[in-house]
């Protein structure tokens, strides 16, 4: 009887978490692309319901393929008690999101990466054994925030040389408009894609323990390409902003910080996607430090400072609450 009743609180803790996966891929497809998005609005590089086309496509494709390497980034590195796992994840997915998304809308930028492995770390470490974290995996994870945004600015200021050297060798203005055409849309697709690959990898496996990963992976790339949809307005914002980096600028930020975003994705290591890429804007902007500069340092500050301890916080409340209702 008990063991049917501790069952049956598993099935409903892995259903919700299959939920909270769902609309945690919506979220992060609208916030996380409104860059690759913005950037196709403020040049007008292709009408916007193409735009649209573009992002969501290269977001399902990086949801579908590029997330594969990344099925181990969660499910696997945090194991124990079956019951106590579903529980842990759950609560560091939904403390995740909503952090995540509260920050962003107060213009601190944040990561689910940042807030969901500090927030399992600390579940481990109050769990009495029933939730374990490969550790090692752990710490490489939180060094890749800090390596990945300056690793960013050193190749995309080399990259913003070189594509310098090779559009300023042709004379043709005509050609040259063309090349930054495609510099732009290639850019705007890759940074989907990588989303798509890292940041909804991290939510793909997570929900690997509720459900198969031929049912998750193709439901929570759907999901993040509905949430491009809604990223308009935070995108137009965006998008004007990392274009006064001017257009071979803007296009070498982000290819650049993309793949060394990719680098990490296909060793299987979750990382601050918007950390990174500021990292890339970062090192543009090196060009004339100006306090826009500084500000964008500042935020990447403020982000490794606030993001993690309002997710613990919550996902703390969020456990403790659990637990008590369970009578665990």
């Amino acid at each position: 009887m008990v063991i049917t009743i501790i069952i049956s609180i598993q099935n409903i803790i892995e259903y919700l978490l299959f939920i909270v996966g769902l609309i945690s891929s919506y979220v992060i497809g609208a916030n996380n692309n409104a860059t690759s998005l913005g950037i196709l609005f403020a040049t007008n590089a292709i009408k916007r319901r193409y735009a649209y086309i573009l992002n969501m496509v290269s977001i399902l494709v990086g949801v579908v393929l590029g997330s594969l390497t990344m099925l181990h980034s969660v499910y696997g590195v945090v194991y124990g008690n079956s019951l106590y796992v579903a529980i842990g994840i759950f609560t560091s997915l939904s403390s995740s999101i909503i952090t995540f998304y509260y920050l962003n809308k107060s213009g601190i930028p944040s990561s689910l990466s940042q807030t969901f492995y500090p927030s399992i770390a600390i579940l481990t470490l109050i769990s009495h054994g029933f939730i374990e974290l490969d550790w090692v995996k752990f710490w490489v994870i939180v060094s890749s925030w800090v390596i990945s945004p300056i690793v960013a600015i050193g190749f995309s200021l080399l990259l913003y040389l070189t594509l310098n050297k090779v559009v300023s060798a042709e004379t043709r203005i005509i050609k040259q408009i063309t090349i930054y055409k495609n510099l732009i849309l290639f850019s705007s697709a890759f940074t989907s894609f990588i989303v798509g690959a890292n940041a909804i990898g991290i939510i793909v496996s997570s929900a690997l323990l509720s459900a198969p990963a031929y049912l998750v992976i193709p439901l929570y790339g759907i999901s993040a390409a509905l949430g491009v949809l809604t990223s308009q307005r935070i995108a137009i914002r965006v998008g004007f902003r990392i274009t006064k980096l001017g257009y071979l600028g803007a296009s070498s930020a982000l290819i650049g910080s993309n793949v060394i975003n990719e680098i990490f994705t296909i060793l299987g290591i979750p990382l601050s996607i918007t950390q990174t890429i500021i990292g890339g804007i970062v090192g543009l902007s090196f060009r004339s430090f100006t306090s826009d500069v500084r500000k964008q340092v500042i935020q990447i500050f403020r982000s490794w400072a606030t993001s993690p301890i309002f997710a613990i916080i919550l996902s703390l409340a969020i456990f403790g609450v659990i637990k008590s209702i369970l009578g665990l």
